[in-house]
C-alpha cells in the first residue's frame, strides 16, 4: 500500500491511499464468492449459480462492498503506518478502482498538533502563600454579622451617610427618559419606585448620595449630575444625567454586639473564640486555594510561552461555542438582556475565540505529558469525576450514567482526568520563590 501525505494549515493532513492490485483482487474474490453463496437466482440451486453470471449480475454491489471493506481497513492502516494522531476522518472522495485493480482515494483526517513535549521537570514560578491578617479577618467576622443586622424606621431628621433610605427616582439625559433614550442601561440607573438605597458614595453614580443628603421624608428633589469619563457604562460616560426623588422613608442599620449569644446563632454551639477561630481557618483554606491557584497558573503559563503549534479548528470552534454559551447563560442569570449581549457580540466572540485557543492548546499539551508519563484514569477516578457531575447537575448517579454512555461520552470524562492529573504532577515538582519587587 503506498500512502503519501500532504500537510495543511489548522492539523489537516491529506492522505493519498493507493492499494496495490493483488489486495484488491483478493478482496474482490472474497466478497464475489460470499454473493455466490447467499445468491438466488431462478435456474440454480442456491450457491451455485456460475461465478461468472455472479460477476456480471451483481457487478456494482460488489464493487460498492468491496470498496467500503478496503476503505475502513486501509484507511486504518495508513493512518498507523504514518503514526497520525487522529482525532477525526473529515472526508474521503475521489474513490475508484482502475482497470489495472488498484484502488485510489484521497482521505481528509484532523490530527492532534505535533510537537516536542516542553521541560517540565522543575518550573519555577513567582507565588506567595500569605498569611491571614486580621483585617481579613475583621472583615470576615464583620460580614458574619450583617445578616442579623435589624432596622429602625426614623423621621425627626434629614438623610445622612450610611441610612437607607427609601426613594422613588427616574433619570433623564438630554430631556427624554434614560429608560427611553438608554433601554439598555441597568435598571438601577434608570430609575425605581420606593426602592431602599444606601447612602454611600458608591451608590449609582458619583455625587448621587450627597445630592440626597439632608432630605427629609415626603421632599421631592432635582438635580443634575455628570457621569466621570471612567464609569463603566460606556455609553454614558462623560454626559449628564438629571434624576427626579422623591423620600419615602429613612431606615437606620444597627448590628447586634458580636457576642457568644450571637455566635450561637451564626453557628450552633459556637463561642465567639471558636468562631473566630474557624473564620481564621477558612481565610487560611482560601489563601491557601489561592496560591496553589497562582502554582498552576504560573506553570501552565511557562509551558505554553515554551512550543507553539497548530490548533485543529474544530476544536477551537467547539471550545469558542462552549464558552459562549456559558457566557449567555451566566448573564442571562444576572438580567443582561439578550439585545446587550447582541451589542457587545464582536467582543464577546473576541474573548471566547483567545480563551478557547489557550484552553485547546493546554489540553493537548498535557494530555501529551499524561502520555508520556503512562497515566491512566482508574474506575474510582471516573466514579468520582461521574459523581459530581450528578450532584451540580442534581440528577441520579445511575441515570447520568447511563446517559454518558448512551452518548459515547466516557472519553471526554477521561480526558478530563487525565488532564487534570498530568498538571497535578507539572506543578507537584514546581519549585516557588518569592515575587520580585519593582524598583524604581
Amino acid at each position: 500500500m503506498n500512502v503519501v501525505l500532504d500537510s495543511q494549515p489548522n492539523c489537516v493532513v491529506n492522505l493519498q491511499v493507493e492499494l496495490p492490485s493483488d489486495k484488491v483482487a483478493t478482496e474482490w474474490l472474497s466478497v464475489a464468492k460470499d454473493f455466490q453463496r447467499q445468491a438466488r437466482i431462478p435456474g440454480y440451486r442456491p450457491g451455485k449459480a456460475p461465478q461468472t453470471l455472479i460477476n456480471t449480475r451483481f457487478a456494482k454491489e460488489i464493487r460498492e462492498e468491496v470498496q467500503t471493506k478496503l476503505l475502513r481497513q486501509s484507511l486504518n492502516e495508513a493512518i498507523a503506518m504514518k503514526k497520525l494522531r487522529v482525532l477525526s476522518v473529515d472526508k474521503v472522495e475521489n474513490v475508484e478502482i482502475g482497470v489495472d485493480n488498484t484502488m485510489r482515494y484521497l482521505a481528509s483526517v484532523t490530527t492532534a498538533p505535533e510537537f516536542e513535549i516542553p521541560d517540565y521537570s522543575s518550573i519555577s514560578v513567582e507565588a506567595t502563600l500569605a498569611p491571614v491578617s486580621e483585617e481579613e479577618l475583621d472583615r470576615l467576622m464583620e460580614s458574619l454579622r450583617e445578616p442579623h443586622a435589624t432596622f429602625e424606621a426614623i423621621s425627626d431628621r434629614g438623610l445622612i451617610f450610611g441610612d437607607f433610605a427609601v426613594v422613588t427616582y427616574e433619570g433623564r439625559m438630554d430631556g427624554q427618559l434614560l429608560s427611553e433614550a438608554l433601554p439598555k442601561a441597568p435598571p438601577q440607573l434608570q430609575g425605581r419606585t420606593n426602592a431602599w438605597l444606601l447612602m454611600d458614595e458608591g451608590t449609582l453614580i458619583p455625587g448621587f448620595s450627597k445630592a440626597l443628603e439632608g432630605m427629609k421624608i415626603d421632599e421631592e428633589r432635582s438635580f443634575t449630575l455628570d457621569v466621570p469619563a471612567d464609569f463603566p457604562l460606556a455609553d454614558i460616560q462623560g454626559r449628564q444625567i438629571a434624576y427626579g426623588v422623591t423620600l419615602h422613608g429613612i431606615n437606620v442599620k444597627t448590628l447586634p454586639p458580636f457576642d457568644d449569644k450571637l455566635a450561637s446563632e451564626i453557628e450552633p454551639g459556637m463561642t465567639l473564640p471558636a468562631l473566630r477561630d474557624r473564620a481564621r481557618e477558612v481565610l487560611a483554606s482560601r489563601l491557601a486555594q489561592d496560591f496553589e491557584n497562582a502554582k498552576r497558573n504560573g506553570a501552565l503559563k511557562h509551558l505554553l510561552s515554551q512550543v507553539t503549534f497548530d490548533l485543529p479548528q474544530r476544536s477551537v470552534q467547539s471550545e469558542v461555542n462552549n464558552i459562549l454559551r456559558d457566557i449567555v447563560r451566566e448573564n442571562q442569570t444576572r438580567g443582561v438582556s439578550d439585545e446587550e449581549l447582541r451589542d457587545h457580540q464582536d467582543e464577546l466572540i473576541g474573548v471566547a475565540q483567545q480563551t478557547a485557543r489557550d484552553r485547546v492548546k493546554t489540553t493537548f499539551l498535557l494530555l501529551r505529558i499524561a502520555e508520556k508519563e503512562k497515566i491512566t484514569p482508574t474506575e474510582t477516578d471516573l466514579l468520582r469525576v461521574i459523581s459530581q457531575m450528578a450532584q451540580r447537575y442534581e440528577i441520579p448517579i445511575k441515570k447520568l450514567i447511563a446517559d454518558i454512555k448512551a452518548r459515547d461520552g466516557i472519553e471526554p470524562i477521561r480526558e478530563q482526568i487525565l488532564v487534570s492529573k498530568a498538571l497535578d504532577l507539572v506543578v507537584a515538582n514546581v519549585k516557588v520563590s518569592e515575587p520580585k519587587l519593582l524598583t524604581s
